[in-house]
């Protein structure tokens, strides 16, 4: 398992960078071999800290360019990575709950508010999630669709919130092999989301998300030992 402790001194380590001016919106993280010998840390380490920095859009891969710094706000970057260094400290079964209460007021309101872009937008990233449901994309397009979710609830803050805490739900989900829901399950779940969203069927959409989230409530509340979550 990646070890916590030196991921942190990674992402650490960037924050400093960021702070100092030494990294800038748009420029590229250093190579991970470089930057594990610098720091002393494994590569496996470097390269996890480098996939939560992307999970919460505080950096951007690009095929061609390598792991660059998003365009934002130096002292947004900076909060971005204090929260994402801080959610460590709750644990996985508050990180659920709270996950299903914002994303069921969500989904509420993306029924209620959503706009034609918004379902164009929805439907790109259903289509995407479904054809990365098994290579190695599955959590971050999971993630995607959520989130493009919870942005047509025209709700920012809700938004916000659920993009702190997420993809550590969804991280050591997959870790610990829960989503072994079979595929044609999930994507029906998926798309009924977006059928009661289209519909602007608030309770409809409520109900299926419920359902939807009936495994990672019931793994959440049988695995909650903060020590096997953290390793």
């Amino acid at each position: 398992m990646t070890n916590i402790k030196q991921v942190d001194i990674v992402l650490k380590h960037i924050k400093e960078q960021l702070y100092q001016g030494r990294l800038q919106p748009g420029d590229r993280l250093p190579a991970e071999r470089r930057l594990a010998e610098k720091l002393g840390v494994g590569r496996t380490h470097v390269r996890a800290a480098f996939q939560k920095l992307e999970f919460y859009g505080i950096v951007q891969t690009f095929p061609q360019s390598g792991t660059v710094v998003a365009q934002e706000k130096m002292q947004v970057l900076e909060s971005m990575i204090t929260d994402a260094l801080r959610i460590e400290q709750y644990d996985f079964a508050s990180l659920v709950y709270v996950r299903v209460l914002l994303e069921i007021e969500a989904i509420k309101l993306c029924a209620r508010n959503r706009t034609d872009e918004d379902l164009v937008a929805i439907e790109e990233a259903l289509v995407e999630c479904e054809k990365g449901f098994y290579t190695d994309d599955r959590v971050s397009k999971d993630f995607a669709y959520h989130q493009a979710l919870a942005r047509g609830a025209h709700n920012p803050v809700i938004a916000s919130l659920l993009l702190v805490i997420t993809p550590d739900v969804l991280r050591y989900y997959q870790r610990y092999r829960v989503c072994s829901v079979p595929s044609e399950e999930v994507c029906f779940e998926h798309r009924e989301l977006l059928r009661f969203v289209r519909e602007k069927d608030e309770e409809g959409a409520a109900k299926m998300l419920r359902r939807h989230f009936q495994s990672l409530r019931k793994f959440a509340a049988t695995n909650n030992d903060e020590n096997h979550f953290l390793e």
